[in-house]
């Protein structure tokens, strides 16, 4: 049973910045602030992550940083 909100694993990942560095290039999947599945395939990682929960939050970490102004 997940214990934490989407939005609050969102909010854990962006605080996170050694998860960005560590998991470029692939899909990631946060349930209760930790990384539950990654990979290059969102397909699999997606297919991983909902049998762990029913609403993972499943982000793509981009191979370089981007800014946002």
């Amino acid at each position: 049973m997940r214990k934490r909100t989407v939005e609050q694993d969102l909010e854990w990942l962006c605080k996170h910045q050694e998860i960005t560095q560590e998991y470029r290039g692939k899909y990631v999947a946060i349930i209760d602030e930790k990384v539950a599945a990654f990979g290059e395939s969102l397909r699999d990682v997606l297919s991983i992550a909902e049998k762990l929960d029913d609403e993972p939050l499943i982000s793509f970490i981009p191979e370089e940083e981007t800014l946002i102004l």
